[in-house]
């Protein structure tokens, strides 16, 4: 329903229906805009529709949209008298009443939406109301959890670490009316957000249960591993690339025949060992001999010059 003010101007409309922010102005366009509240005078002549409206009878808090907005890629203001807000009808940031029912929070990244709150008793609004267009989420309860942190570099974003899982996941505020949402925009479901996945599987980031590769996480065969939804197998394959489960006979016998090819490797590499070293050896012993040899020849040469030249000398005398 809507309740129309009698006055000639300027003129009010009271629209009863539950619409968001952008819904509203939409309303009121093209004749109209959604209402400034810059001077007292504009707030006694709003507050005397919104009295005619709670004889309908409509009576308790009531919440109504006026035409105050902060822009996303502005910041609030707290020294201000609208806290960097602006009128939409005109962009100007002038204003004689500063009656904010509740402080907005310090943002410069979220768009803030302000709305005039009051009780329809009779009784005059009790100021303005801020709601935030993707801050507005109230902290979640969520069982189970073991951490959750607000990100101080923005109030829309919070990190969630459960007891069920390493993964850290991320929770987003975001949407009309604003709830928080997982990384691929889905609501969040606090029941089950940090629930215990089933074996084989474990949370992602999105809070999801996701298969395991066991293969690659814990090597957990001695030949090959296949890794399937929710578990493994292991196996091994003969020559004829046939697979056999690593626990059959097949298998056994593939890994005796492993060992026994390492073995007879072994001892081959042995045996060569032993081979360069006795030839090694041997080389060397050779070598040995014939410095021997060719000393003794040397010194018996020595031996036969020395005995020619003393019977030279005898000779001579």
């Amino acid at each position: 329903s809507v309740n129309v003010s009698a006055d000639p101007a300027p003129r009010y409309a009271v629209h009863h229906t539950s619409v968001t922010f952008d819904q509203a102005a939409e309303h009121c366009s093209p004749a109209g805009v959604l209402t400034t509240l810059a001077t007292e005078q504009e707030v006694t002549n709003v507050l005397k529709v919104v009295a005619v409206a709670a004889a309908a009878p409509r009576r308790g808090e009531f919440t109504f949209w006026i035409g105050l907005r902060k822009l996303k890629d502005g910041c609030v203001v707290p020294t201000l008298p609208l806290r960097g807000f602006k009128w939409t009808k005109d962009g100007s940031e002038e204003s004689q009443v500063s009656r904010w029912a509740e402080e907005p929070k310090h943002t410069c990244t979220t768009t803030l939406c302000a709305a005039l709150k009051g009780e329809l008793d009779g009784s005059n609004g009790s100021g303005f109301d801020p709601v935030v267009g993707s801050d507005s989420c109230q902290p979640p309860h969520i069982p189970s959890a073991r951490s959750i942190s607000l990100d101080r570099a923005n109030s829309s974003r919070i990190l969630v670490e459960c007891w069920s899982s390493s993964a850290q996941l991320e929770l987003r505020c975001s949407g009309w009316p604003a709830v928080w949402r997982l990384k691929d925009d889905s609501p969040a479901n606090f029941t089950d957000i940090c629930a215990s996945c089933d074996a084989g599987f474990q949370k992602d980031a999105s809070g999801n249960c996701m298969d395991v590769d066991e293969c690659i996480v814990g090597r957990p065969c001695r030949h090959s591993c296949l890794n399937t939804v929710g578990s493994y197998r292991c196996f091994c394959s003969d020559q004829s690339g046939n697979q056999h489960s690593e626990d059959s006979p097949e298998c056994a016998e593939a890994a005796t025949s492993g060992v026994l090819m390492v073995a007879l490797v072994a001892v081959a590499a042995l045996v060569v060992l032993v081979l360069v070293v006795v030839v090694t050896v041997k080389c060397c012993l050779m070598r040995q001999s014939k410095k021997r040899a060719m000393k003794k020849a040397e010194k018996m040469a020595m031996d036969s010059k020395d005995s020619f030249e003393t019977a030279n000398e005898k000779a001579a005398t």
